[in-house]
């Protein structure tokens, strides 16, 4: 079923959920609320994870998995979000979105290559730790996808400018 805008609701745009003069809380928390509730669900996972270490398998599966199905909660929040919008605004969004996921598994991909390699070492970088990016991180995944995907949005939306 495609949702689409009726006559009198006011298309949903990208830049009300991104930081600049046409930002707005409420648009993102249409958008984004059941990230931030993964997020939250993430650390304070990691941190009971980190405290409680002999609890047994079964909760300790249960808390480190919960905040990976909220996050399906937020693709699918998302992409109800993104059927709000027009056509332009929705074609450059989803490939925004694709190009922050793709960069993002790219990186996840390839930040252990480059720690097996010693680069950081080499290029005396160890002072920032970037060895220890955590990538496993559900909170680290959504803001650098959404940090991605907002490059993505400005070099897409550039042409339409």
């Amino acid at each position: 079923m495609l949702y689409t805008v009726g006559m009198n609701e006011k298309p949903n745009l990208p830049e009300e959920i991104m930081f600049g003069p046409a930002y707005s809380l409420r648009a993102n928390l249409k958008a984004n609320t059941w990230a931030f509730v993964a997020m939250l669900l993430s650390l304070a996972g990691d941190e009971l994870l980190a405290r409680y270490n002999d609890w047994g398998a079964v909760p300790r599966v249960i808390i480190a998995m919960v905040p990976l199905l909220v996050s399906l909660f937020w693709v699918r929040g998302f992409v109800r979000w993104v059927r709000g919008m027009d056509e332009l605004h929705r074609r450059v969004t989803l490939g925004a979105f694709l190009f922050g996921t793709t960069l993002y598994l790219a990186f996840n991909a390839g930040w252990p290559l480059l720690i097996r390699a010693d680069i950081f070492s080499a290029l005396n970088l160890t002072r920032w730790h970037l060895e220890r990016m955590p990538f496993y991180n559900c909170t680290f995944t959504i803001c650098l996808t959404y940090l991605f995907s907002g490059l993505g949005y400005a070099i897409f939306n550039r042409r339409y400018k």
